[in-house]
């Protein structure tokens, strides 16, 4: 039985010892296999740029007024996306900008937006570009947006500055107003009915005057609202809503009534209490600045996984895997079909060997090739690029070498099922295609439908990618759905093979 053994590894080694050395013999493929990866790594790393340079942009302007020449004479307060060099009076002209690559946008500035918004409707912005990449497409709009929507926050904020600068009259007048009230109020406990409808009047001419002074009273309150003082009641109700409740308590105080004296003389106090509130609403109205009345919101963002990552880092896992994939189905896609080619597939028949020890010493062979390829590309990755590895290394070696081994087993079953070499490359190409679009190395799996992700997560190198960035650069663990899809695959594939292999032989 120990001799009967012995002949079956030797088998064994001796197809695994075949694959090796056919690899060694050719120090090109070697080189290529480590330096290629590494070189496109290089120079996507070098040339990758983080930030996108801004839109070269020209105005398209039909017609002229203060609006449009101060949107001019501002274009370099409109954020850092667009980079504005001139403006043409049509809508062709935009178009030879764009077309003669001196623009990248055109923007078509409206005509009449002042009347147009004075009108109730607003003014419309439209962006003219040629780019056909959906993706700059969308970018693009979403740029126009955000520059419309820094003129809009321009526009507030000038308005807001003006009503800051009338509210600083107002404040004078409604100061004028508590000392008429307190006049009044001291009036009447005296009982100076004539003192106190003097004061009266001058209360009502202050309210009447504060109301012709500003145009901008209701949007003080509604710029400041009832949230300014976080929740305290600094304001009660709205600019308007105030100036209303002092002129109707005014309306409701009867001096001529001496029954209900000590009625009015409480009135006159509590508008006094409003005519404080209504003073500390305009003064907290001067107090906040108006690009944060405009804005009162910002959002910051902040990555909470282990690692700070560049471009580079977050698609090296994916390189790698994409390479050591490849490598599996092409290697094993190609082994049967060249047996076949050179005609050792008859021999093999006659041979006291077993279609076992054929796909085992293939299998070792293809899996120590492929890992010295993943080591010296692991070293190169992680000690000339520094892409951290935080996780456990024995994981992140595991993940890759049930990678390598449900590739092989998908190139093993390609090669027994295809005919020739052409057929094997071009079912490794469509693999390697697959992957590059449904793995999530080059588009989120979120972006794709639930029935795409059905064939996303039917590749090995999904869950391998999945697992290896989490492993690398959040320092977590592997899923239990990434063991049972690369292990039990890999088990499935080589239970596969070995099946086919068998039925090819036997059938000759």
């Amino acid at each position: 039985m120990k001799y009967s053994f012995s002949i079956w590894l030797s088998g064994t080694l001796a197809f695994f010892k075949k694959e090796l050395i056919a690899i060694v013999r050719q120090p090109k493929l070697v080189l290529t296999l480590v330096a290629g990866p590494f070189a496109i790594l290089a120079l996507f790393g070098a040339g990758y740029k983080q930030s996108v340079d801004p839109l070269t942009a020209v105005f398209v302007i039909v017609d002229s007024g203060p609006f449009i020449d101060e949107l001019e004479s501002r274009t370099d307060e409109l954020g850092d996306d667009f980079k504005f060099v001139g403006t043409v009076d049509t809508a062709g002209a935009a178009l030879t900008e764009i077309r003669s690559g001196r623009a990248d946008v055109a923007i078509v500035v409206p005509p009449n937006p002042v009347t147009k918004v004075r009108s109730g409707e607003r003014a419309v912005f439209t962006i003219l570009h040629d780019r056909l990449d959906p993706f700059e497409q969308a970018t693009i709009s979403l740029l126009a947006r955000s520059t419309v929507n820094e003129i809009n926050d321009r526009i507030l904020q000038d308005l807001v500055t003006t009503g800051q600068g009338e509210s600083a009259d107002l404040a004078e007048l409604v100061g004028e107003t508590q000392s008429s009230l307190s006049a009044m109020r001291a009036a009447m406990e005296e009982g100076n009915t004539a003192e106190a409808t003097q004061r009266r009047n001058d209360v009502t001419s202050s309210l009447a005057a504060i109301r012709a002074e500003t145009s901008l009273s209701e949007a003080v309150a509604t710029s400041v609202g009832d949230g300014v003082g976080g929740g305290e009641d600094v304001t009660t109700g709205t600019f308007g809503d105030q100036l209303n409740r002092l002129s109707d308590g005014l309306d409701s105080v009867d001096l001529s009534e001496s029954d209900s004296l000590d009625d009015d003389i409480a009135t006159v106090a509590a508008l006094e209490e409003d005519a404080a509130t209504l003073d500390e609403t305009l003064t907290e109205f001067r107090r906040i600045p108006p690009d944060v009345i405009v804005r009162p919101l910002d959002a910051d963002t902040e990555v909470v996984s282990a690692a700070d990552l560049q471009v580079v880092d977050f698609y090296a896992p994916g390189v790698i895997a994409l390479l050591i994939q490849h490598l599996g189905i092409v290697f094993g896609g190609l082994s049967l079909v060249r047996e076949r080619a050179r005609g050792t597939t008859e021999v093999f028949q006659v041979a006291p060997v077993r279609p076992m020890q054929i796909l085992l010493g293939k299998y070792a062979a293809y899996l120590v090739a492929a890992a010295i390829v993943a080591g010296s590309l692991s070293l190169l990755m992680t000690r000339v690029f520094g892409v951290p590895i935080i996780g456990s290394i024995w994981l992140f070696v595991a993940i890759m070498t049930l990678l390598n081994m449900a590739s092989l087993g998908i190139g093993f079953v390609l090669s027994s099922v295809v005919d020739t070499d052409m057929q094997a490359v071009n079912a490794a190409l469509i693999m390697l295609l697959l992957s590059i679009f449904f793995s999530g190395f080059f588009l989120s799996l979120d972006r794709l439908t639930t029935a795409v992700r059905v064939v996303s997560w039917s590749l090995p190198i999904t869950h391998a990618i999945d697992s290896l960035r989490d492993v690398m650069f959040r320092g977590a663990g592997v899923d239990i759905r990434t063991w049972v899809a690369l292990g039990g695959g890999s088990v499935v594939l080589f239970a596969l093979a070995w099946t086919l292999l068998a039925r090819k032989l036997a059938s000759r």
